[in-house]
């Protein structure tokens, strides 16, 4: 098999609570997606033969899991792809 750029080569899961925000460059506004895993992505072959690879959130979109590096093929007025925590508040507890 030959690795294209772009190509998942792997998922592993992620805790919960992990967001992508991202601007489709139109009226819409922000858009929030749940990260479900983090992606290692193809990002280079060298002349040595092995890939270089990133990793990168894996986001449900509309019915599909997409990576940044594949919204951004597909949507060409895709802005900054922000990876964050969503705040989380701890009870606490009263004796």
């Amino acid at each position: 098999m030959k690795i294209e750029r772009g190509n998942v080569i792997s998922v592993s899961s992620c805790a919960p609570d992990w967001i992508v925000a991202f601007d489709l460059g139109d009226e819409s506004g922000e858009v929030i997606c749940p990260v479900i895993g983090w992606a290692t992505v193809a990002e280079a072959h060298m002349s040595d033969g092995t890939t270089s690879t990133t990793i990168e959130p894996a986001f449900v979109y509309g019915d599909t899991i997409w990576t940044p590096t594949e919204l951004r093929e597909h949507t060409p007025g895709l802005g900054i792809v922000d990876i964050r925590a969503r705040e989380i508040r701890s009870r606490q507890i009263t004796r």
